[in-house]
């Protein structure tokens, strides 16, 4: 399935790989990015896999970083909203179209 970022998303996730850089190193930036790759591609396999938690809004936890994405899908494919910490507001990133 065709996957679709909203603009935002990148910037998201340079915040976190430099987060993780400046604080653990590169290889743990590495690990974060290389489990974020494949969090994404079970999303674009099987999006209905991931649990709804609003009206067509779903949610993808990282298994060994505090991080889950947000995205939505349809016909035309799926479209991730955000890439936001556990501990972030509930409602930041799900005002992103």
């Amino acid at each position: 399935m065709a996957l679709i970022f909203h603009r935002l998303v990148q910037k998201d996730l340079r915040t976190v790989l430099r987060y993780y850089e400046e604080e653990s190193g590169v290889q743990l930036a590495d690990l974060f990015f290389a489990e974020l790759d494949s969090l994404v591609a079970q999303i674009a396999n099987k999006p209905t896999k991931f649990h709804l938690v609003s009206s067509g809004l779903r949610r993808a936890n990282m298994r060994r970083f505090p991080y889950h994405l947000l995205f939505r899908g349809s016909e035309a494919g799926v479209r991730v909203l955000v890439l936001r910490h556990h501990k972030r507001h509930p409602n930041y990133g799900i005002d992103r179209k």
